[in-house]
């Protein structure tokens, strides 16, 4: 099938043209037309994910291509292929960016309202002739009843030049939004609305933004996205390279970063039937590279020993620098870093459990492409950061895909036959796996006896569905009639061995912060985030993903990270607690550390049913 009309690709089923461009892949093609597909590798050829079909006579893959695709040999990559005029590119369900499952709550922590930006009802005196005071000193004298140091607020530009339209020319009360006292952020009139703050965890994979009233402290509205980086890769590293190696890159993912932050905030201001100009202060999380990119600064040694970042320290730029358009002088505080990989999303983390209060040992897990890991006992701190690799999100996974409509997210196995029972996210055909529901398949199969130890299957295992694929041995998990793929979906030899590779990564990292606290063992596993909230906690023990853990010890806690961002939003205070908890942090850089690679080996191996 081709298109009548010389010079363009069509793609199906989506019915969309795009001009043919011999400088462009079938991915850069389809995204300026507006289609989605998945590349976790930022269209790199590794991670497999951007599968399509095109109908045109094409030159034969290359090596790593075949590679990338493993079993699906009637597919090529939309990465690695460039379409000519007329062609075809079928795009398959799974090859298709999903709407994600975005988790925006977490859990409650009761502390002190004192936020940094605060409003002042003042009454201001009339000009007189016998004593010509100038606007803005007035405007000043009236601060002193409420604000100690009066005479030394900062008065911005933006300010100074609505003054004479703000201030009472006769006597009258206004109200001055002040920033840590000393700031003057506005000044309105006395029935004008009070100021709010936005909390944003500005994760890799997804965005979440709190709406909140600062003088009461009450959620006005949540919105969530997708980060729009996700096109350039699904994981920092990937990300880094492209900032690095595109003209213009860094700056293409800070404005995608800022666009995004600034989309949340506006869609949060229409649910509260509020405006974004009420909005002065923006508290932002996220991890060092997230911090990096959304800054505009360089992420390149992220990626390189010794990942020093470019600053770990709290910062505060304007909004506007950002072209994050909210209120005229409205600040944007980010929470400081402690590492390379080890960001402000884990500070927040653990101020939302407070982990400087902890008594019991216990490890508190974020993961992810990384997975973020503190132990914390009687009051001390340690953390690391391992490369987990993409395998908890899906990633690099032959059926993976993020959790969201379609993905297999828990199974049961019938040890008899092997039979699944399938739960899938909104209860449609499968399309593929998301990281919970790969967990709990491995961590089924184990227990059925179809897995070994060591992450083979076992020839000896009688079912149809246990059977030799192109790559080996797979379990079929759901058959052609079953899926919503048009074909079988299985799981390989080389998707438990991604599994194997994670778990043994977060293991590994958990041994030797024990160690390093001279414990044997933890009371207790606190799991943060989207993947660690829908996690059943037999199924990660049953994988081994944590040492000489049971099930009854591991709890999922939310959202944390964006729990952290709206305390230190709310309280001064706790905006300080975080820099206290980031600089009592003992870090240890596992790529450093002479027990990794032996730990890393003895993770690999799954527990014995």
């Amino acid at each position: 099938m081709t298109d009548k009309r010389a010079g363009l690709v069509v793609f199906e089923p989506q019915g969309r043209r795009a001009e043919a461009d011999p400088e462009a892949n079938v991915l850069v093609l389809a995204q300026r037309v507006g289609l989605d597909i998945e590349s976790a590798c930022g269209g790199q050829g590794l991670c497999g994910r951007c599968r399509i079909k095109v109908e045109a006579e094409l030159p034969p893959p290359g090596v790593e291509e075949i590679e990338a695709l493993g079993a699906a040999v009637d597919f090529r990559l939309a990465c690695q292929v460039v379409a000519p005029a007329g062609a075809t590119v079928w795009i398959p369900p799974e090859s298709t960016r999903q709407k994600q499952v975005i988790l925006t709550a977490g859990r409650e922590i009761e502390f002190e309202l004192d936020p940094a930006v605060k409003s002042y009802q003042i009454q201001v005196a009339p000009p007189r002739l016998k004593s010509i005071i100038a606007d803005r000193e007035r405007l000043l004298n009236a601060l002193v009843p409420v604000v100690e140091s009066a005479s030394r607020v900062a008065t911005p530009l933006s300010v100074l030049r609505r003054l004479r339209r703000v201030m009472p020319q006769g006597e009258g009360r206004v109200s001055a939004v002040l920033r840590y006292d000393w700031e003057l952020l506005d000044l309105r009139g006395p029935d004008g609305p009070g100021p709010l703050g936005l909390a944003v965890d500005l994760g890799t994979t997804t965005v979440v933004a709190y709406l909140l009233d600062l003088t009461g402290g009450r959620t006005l509205a949540v919105t969530a996205d997708t980060n729009p980086q996700m096109v350039h890769g699904e994981d920092v590293i990937s990300r880094i390279s492209f900032a690095d190696r595109e003209r213009d890159g860094q700056k293409i993912l800070a404005q995608e970063a800022a666009e995004c932050i600034d989309r949340l905030a506006r869609a949060a201001c229409r649910e509260a039937g509020v405006e974004p100009r009420d909005v002065y202060e923006l508290l932002v999380v996220g991890n060092t590279a997230m911090h990096h990119l959304l800054l505009g600064l360089d992420a390149a040694p992220l990626a390189r020993t010794p990942y020093a970042p470019a600053a770990s320290d709290s910062l505060e730029v304007k909004a506007r620098d950002l072209t994050i358009n909210l209120a005229d002088e409205a600040v944007v505080h980010l929470l400081p870093v402690k590492a390379g990989f080890v960001g402000a999303d884990t500070v927040a983390v653990a101020l939302a459990l407070e982990a400087d209060e902890i008594d019991e040992p216990t490890l508190i897990v974020d993961l992810g492409t990384n997975g973020e890991l503190i132990l914390a006992a009687g009051g001390e701190l340690t953390c690391c950061s391992t490369a987990a690799g993409p395998a908890f999100e899906g990633g690099h996974i032959s059926g993976g895909m993020r959790a969201g409509p379609g993905a297999m997210e828990r199974v049961t196995i019938n040890p008899a036959d092997l039979e699944p029972t399938l739960f899938v996210i909104e209860d449609k055909r499968p399309l593929g796996i998301c990281g919970s529901g790969l967990v709990s398949l491995v961590a089924g199969l184990l227990r059925a006896g179809a897995l070994l130890p060591r992450g083979g299957f076992n020839p000896k295992t009688k079912s149809d569905r246990l059977r030799q694929g192109p790559q080996g041995w797979e379990y079929v998990l759901a058959f052609e009639g079953q899926s919503g793929l048009g074909r079988d979906l299985v799981l390989t030899a080389k998707d438990v061995s991604e599994l194997q590779l994670a778990k043994a990564a977060v293991a590994a990292g958990a041994s030797i912060l024990m160690e390093a606290m001279g414990l044997d063992r933890v009371s207790r596993v606190l799991l943060a985030g989207a993947f660690g909230n829908y996690l059943d906690p037999a199924d990660a023990c049953a994988i081994g993903l944590f040492p000489r853990v049971g099930p009854e010890m591991v709890q999922g806690v939310g959202n944390a990270a964006g729990t952290g961002a709206v305390m230190a939003l709310l309280s001064v205070r706790q905006r300080e607690r975080a820099r206290r908890l980031a600089g009592r942090m003992h870090y240890i850089e596992l790529a450093a550390h002479p027990d990794f690679s032996g730990r890393f080996t003895d993770g690999l191996i799954f527990p014995d049913p």
